[in-house]
């Protein structure tokens, strides 16, 4: 277990995927980011590599590994938060951060 879920802030996280990524800001520039896509035991129970919770058992290994790379191929970064963005802004423009 990696640690709680932020999302349900109950579930553990069984995997955290870090994912290079790049957009633009306001002016056209390029921004470059990594995001973190987490796998939860509870918000993501449906998603066939969450079976695998605990260790993997030899003779388990090759479905482990279709599984983790089905998972792999299917995350996407989260989009940004444009309120969270523009309030954190707001704060920082008035001093408070």
């Amino acid at each position: 277990m990696i640690g709680v879920c932020p999302r349900c802030r109950v579930g553990d996280v069984l995997a955290v995927l870090r994912l290079p990524h790049t957009w633009a800001n306001a002016s056209g520039g390029r921004v470059r980011g990594i995001s973190e896509v987490l796998l939860c035991a509870r918000c993501d129970a449906d998603e066939p590599l969450t079976r695998h919770h605990g260790s993997v058992r030899p003779q388990d290994a090759d479905e482990f590994a279709r599984d983790l790379l089905r998972w792999i191929d299917r995350a996407r970064p989260p989009k940004p938060d444009e309120k969270a963005l523009e309030a954190e802004a707001e704060a920082w423009y008035r001093g408070e951060l």
